[in-house]
This record gives C-alpha cells, structure tokens and sequence, in this order.
C-alpha cells in the first residue's frame, strides 16, 4: 500500500515535471519563430553579412564560362561584364584575372521602396541577381514589399524610377530616349537597365538627372521626330565598328560626326526615313567615353542633333616580334613605299551609296588564324606599329575567296603588300587581300560572296606563306574577324535590303 501510494506521489511529480519542461520547449520555440518572422524587417536597417559578399577578384580556370562565374557570385552576367570590360563572354581564358568587387559595388546604400519599385527593378540597379539582393537583405519572401520598406543596395549611385507611361514615345528606343529626356549619361542608363527593355517596366536613371537638364535642341526635335534608334553593344572594344540606325517620323538628311570626322548616313534614298551609320574606331584610339553625333535636318529646314555617347574599352590585343629574312629588310625603308601609301590612302576615301554587301561576312580562307588584328609589332626598334589585318596560315595557291559582295577596285603587284586586291562592298566598307601569289579578278569585275578572286602567297613584306585580310569602315581599320560572328557589331543590320 505504502509502495503504491509513494509510486503515485512520484508519478504525478514526474507528470508536472514533463509539462513544464514541455512549456518551455514552446515558449523557445515561439521565441526562435517570433526572430524569423522580425528578421526581414530589422535586416534591412541593418549592415550586409560580410559573407555574402564576393571576394574582390576571381581567376578563371579552365572550363568556365562568364555565365557560371556571375551565377556562383549572386551576379548578373551584364554586371560582370561591364565590371571587366568584355563585351563578348568568348574573350574569357584560362588564368584572366576577373574583378569582382566593381559589379557588386562599394559598401552600399539604404534605399526606401517609392511607388512603382520593386526587388526585381532594384536589382538591376544594383547589378545583381534577384535572389541575391533578397539574400542580401534577409527577405524570406521578397515579393509583395510595401511603399516605404528600406532595402540595403550594393550601389554606386543613387538613383530614380521613370514611370512607364514616360517612356510610352520612346517605346522602340527607352533606354536611349530616357538618357537624352532626363540629361543622363547614356552609359550610366545602359547600366542601371542591362537588359532589354520590357514594354510598360520601369526604367532607372541617376538620382540627378532632370528632364530640364536636356538638350534644348535635342528635346525640341526627338520626341516628335525620331522613331526609333539602335546602337551596337557598349562598351565597345577600340578597333571594332560601331553602327546606329535611325527611323524617323519624317524624311530627313543625316549626317555623323565622331572624332574629327563627318560622314554621310546611309540609306535607300535622300532624304529618307530610314538611316544608317558606321564609325570605324582606331585600335590606337585612347579609351574613354566619346560622342558620336547624328546631325538631321528635314526638308521644311528644320534642324536638331542627336548626341549618341559611347563607352571604349581598351581590349586586349598581343605583342608581336617580327624578324624578316635579310633580302626583305629592305621593304622597310619607307621611301620605297611612299607610293604605295598614297595609292592606299587615296581609295580609303571612298564611299560607294550602293550596298553590295550582307550580314555576317564569310572567311576568305578556311586557315587557322596566325596572328589578330591589332597586335601589336615591332621589327626590331619597338613597338612602334599595329597589325591593321588578320593573318590566315596556309600553303601558297590555296584560294582566296571573297567574303561578301563588291566591285574590284584595285589588282596589282605592291612593295610591302605584294600582290593585292582591294574589294569595294558599298557604304564604306572595303576589303584588302596582301601577299597574294596570283590573281583571279581584274579592276572593275563584280564578285559575289564565296566567289575566287586570288590564291595564297608570299609576296611582299612577308615571312612565309599567308593571307593579309584587312577590313575599312569609312577609311578606319576595323577587326575583319567581327564581321564574321552572328552576334558582332553590325549583326543589327541583317540581310541586304
């Protein structure tokens, strides 16, 4: 009876026991929910994990890709690129050393939530992935924030939301439109919005920019008169080609100006609603950001420009040493050459209205590359000179073949160039072949794309047998090998009209 009795005392302490142990494991439990529930809130004030944060550089090892870089990092693959100045994720190599701390962005900034900003528009501002930010800022569910809600950015500068309905006349064009509405650096506008604009999203541009702040010229004659007007992809590598095309509401006459020079559009017609223009970009030119200028002028006389800025990078180019065989030493006295010189220099004047010419271009020889445009070269008294072609390797008489449409403007024997052929594309575009051991074409002889026009040699200033390409963008030497990819500069001009 006693044991009973003392076996029930001891059961019923037991008992009360387990409920308050009980009791506390909710009461620690409610407490741990209670912290992640107020997490979101109080993260936002508070100072990004220094453990999202990359580390400041990467080196590329063998098998990665740009794109799988920037996703292991939280990045956009437009930040990373602009970071690092690649404008195509192809450049990337073994053992490049990438920079990872610009695309992300110096400590960062508090940024309050106004009317018509969202996660998805500030993390393009920021220059990195959605779920990043959302990481960043400890946010469990990072849609359906309210107006006022403070989020830590990664971002340089501030900035302001253009309401969809602003954009609405510039729908073909808004990124440019709003960087010449608001007064707004077209570079800084292209890298708050990377990517392609969707109709009726929001656009971001730098807190200090005003729609007053505009051209009064530019702002008078934009928005009723230009439709539409595309860029190649910035920045854009020194040595390549940059082209605009231009739809007006109206016929108009244009004309392009960029560093020193002035050309005219091309078109189908003059005046004419429809206008493109190329500007060749000197693989010596400094980098920087320059303006290119579209002046339009209608046939009532009214006048306006339209200043186009883009953004060089410097690319990356090798360095070369030249040693040639001593009965070719020679052809390095420039007197010998004078004459050639001026001959060259004199047909890079010319500017054909007629296009013969379709996107993307064919390699005239299928040879492995021996050496890129823009190398830098030195023949034994420095680096005083640059490879204005690119090189094919191959065997003397292998054909040469025309990589587009044109007219044969010049086939002769040269000092330095050898035997040469120049081809005339129309709208500024021409073709020289060096070194050639013969001749398939004559002056005058229209050709067609893939068509044989010469055979491989090595004639001239020349160490072995190759093929010289070169390639001129109203009278600049540009990299030939752009014009072959799908994807390059000139990709938006398609097909022959």
């Amino acid at each position: 009876m006693s044991n009973s009795v003392n076996d029930g005392v001891c059961g019923a302490c037991r008992d009360d026991g387990g409920r308050e142990r009980y009791m506390r494991r909710v009461t620690a439990l409610l407490v741990i929910l209670a912290a992640l529930w107020l997490t979101p809130q109080t993260a936002a004030q508070d100072v990004a994990d220094p453990q999202t944060t990359p580390p400041p550089t990467y080196v590329v090892r063998p098998g990665d890709t740009l794109a799988g870089i920037a996703e292991r990092y939280g990045l956009t693959l437009a930040a990373l690129s602009r970071a690092n100045g690649i404008q195509n994720p192809r450049q990337l190599y073994p053992g490049q050393t990438l920079s990872l701390s610009p695309a992300v962005g110096a400590p960062g900034t508090v940024h309050c939530l106004s009317w018509g900003e969202d996660l998805v528009a500030l993390s393009r501002a920021a220059g990195v992935a959605p779920l990043a930010l959302a990481h960043i800022n400890a946010l469990l569910l990072p849609t359906g924030l309210r107006v006022g809600y403070c989020l830590r950015l990664p971002l340089s500068i501030p900035v302001r939301v253009v309401p969809p309905t602003e954009g609405a006349t510039w729908a073909a064009a808004p990124r440019i439109g709003a960087s010449l509405r608001y007064g707004a650096r077209l570079w800084d506008v292209l890298w708050l919005n990377p990517l392609p604009h969707i109709v009726m999203q929001p656009l971001l541009v730098p807190e200090t920019a005003s729609a007053t702040e505009a051209s009064p010229r530019g702002a008078g004659l934009l928005p009723d008169l230009v439709l539409s007007l595309s860029l190649s992809a910035q920045p854009v590598d020194r040595g390549e080609t940059v082209a605009i095309v231009l739809e007006t509401a109206e016929p108009v006459r244009c004309t392009l100006s960029y560093l020193g020079q002035t050309e005219s559009c091309v078109g189908s017609a003059e005046p004419s609603r429809s206008w493109l223009g190329l500007a060749g970009l000197s693989p010596l030119l400094d980098p920087g950001v320059y303006t290119l200028t579209l002046a339009l002028t209608t046939s009532e006389g009214g006048e306006g420009v339209v200043p186009v800025p883009i953004l060089v990078s410097a690319g990356r180019y090798d360095y070369e040493r030249i040693d040639l065989p001593p009965d070719r030493q020679s052809l390095l006295d420039p007197q010998r050459s004078q004459a050639e010189r001026a001959k060259i220099a004199a047909l890079r004047l010319l500017r054909s209205p007629v296009r013969y010419w379709s996107y993307p271009f064919m390699r005239p020889v299928d040879a492995a590359i021996t050496s890129y445009f823009g190398s830098r070269r030195s023949y034994g008294h420095g680096f005083g000179n640059y490879h204005a072609g690119s090189d094919f390797d191959g065997q003397g008489g292998e054909p040469v073949l025309a990589p587009a449409d044109g007219v044969v403007i010049l086939a002769e024997p040269l000092v330095v160039r050898g035997n040469a052929i120049l081809v005339d594309h129309g709208w500024g575009v021409v073709s020289g072949f060096w070194h050639l051991s013969e001749f398939a074409v004559e002056v005058g002889d229209r050709v067609s794309r893939g068509q044989r026009i010469g055979a491989l040699g090595n004639t001239g200033l020349s160490t072995g047998a190759h093929l010289h390409w070169e390639l001129w963008v109203n009278g600049s030497a540009v990299n030939a090998l752009s014009w072959l990819e799908p994807d390059g500069p000139a990709a938006m001009l398609g097909k022959k009209p």
